[in-house]
């Protein structure tokens, strides 16, 4: 067992999936949520905000008065950050919430994890986040990537990333063609757009391995289909990856979802997973972090 193994508690579905990789690794799909964001900065240095964080950003900078007093996100009791960013558009029109979107989530370096995940070659991958970290990781490894944002299908020969919710390279366009969905009007409109782009990102998901990275299905649209999507779906194991150690948790996932939870964010899934199957190139190993950071090459 090596070093970097140690750092973690022992976990038997982490296990199960190096143990099945040879049979698994042709068809992977990579499912990216916010979580597999966390740690990234914008060209700012500011840390990209969670949508808890950007609906008290967005209100306080354009709905908020200074005559109201001090903003206090209490305020805003249980209103959704889609509901929020509805009223803000309203008073504000679309551009003006797009270049704020555009600032808050621009990158200009992938994180570790973003660089070496093209090195697991996935089948496909799907993103519910706006930022171009993948996007920056594949372009670090010099692999291209076809970048979806509508229910088309994927170019022959090249990686699919889809993008429901659309991407920084897109927003200009309309809502469902790479516009940022971000009020609850843009998710009415894609609603019927996302059981498409699953299935198409997930083709032949009877015999796909769906690793599931970040992400909480707390959004029901999407969740609720890949919850659709896993009941007809239990040929292949299916694995969610965060950090929490929780045997109520994971038997929920086990149980409900009939997802296997592994406890580790996702950097640390990568590296305790080229840990035992050697898929990260020797320049890019995790040992070499703080190398790669300082020749500017991740953040």
């Amino acid at each position: 067992m090596k070093a970097w193994r140690n750092m973690f508690t022992p976990d038997d579905n982490m296990d199960d999936l190096a143990d099945n990789w040879p049979s698994f690794q042709n068809r992977v799909t990579v499912f990216l949520g916010a979580g597999a964001s966390i740690g990234a900065l914008n060209q700012s240095g500011k840390s990209l905000p969670s949508a808890y964080q950007l609906r008290n950003d967005l209100w306080e900078k354009y709905k908020w008065r200074a005559s109201d007093g001090i903003f206090d996100p209490a305020s805003l009791r249980l209103m959704s950050l889609e509901h929020a960013a509805a009223i803000i558009e309203a008073k504000t029109g679309r551009t003006v919430l797009g270049e704020y979107l555009q600032e808050a989530f621009s990158c200009s370096k992938p994180l570790w994890q973003h660089l070496v995940l093209p090195y697991l070659n996935p089948a496909s991958l799907f993103t519910t986040n706006y930022d171009q970290l993948i996007e920056l990781g594949y372009s670090g490894c010099g692999k291209v990537l076809d970048v979806i944002c509508s229910n088309r299908k994927p170019m022959a020969a090249q990686t699919a990333l889809f993008k429901p919710h659309g991407s920084l390279t897109h927003i200009n366009q309309p809502v469902g063609q790479g516009g940022l969905v971000i009020t609850q009007f843009d998710y009415l409109e894609m609603i019927s757009d996302y059981r498409k782009m699953l299935q198409n990102a997930m083709t032949g998901f009877s015999s796909t391995c769906v690793i599931i990275i970040g992400y909480s299905f707390g959004d029901m649209d999407i969740g609720s289909e890949l919850y659709s999507l896993r009941k007809k779906s239990d040929g292949i194991p299916w694995y969610a990856v965060f950090p929490r150690a929780d045997k109520e948790v994971r038997r929920m996932y086990s149980k409900r979802f009939g997802i296997e939870q592994i406890n580790r964010t996702f950097e640390g899934f990568l590296a305790d997973l080229d840990d035992r199957i050697d898929f990260v190139p020797a320049n890019f190993k995790h040992s070499n972090r703080d190398d790669l950071r300082d020749r500017g090459i991740i953040q």
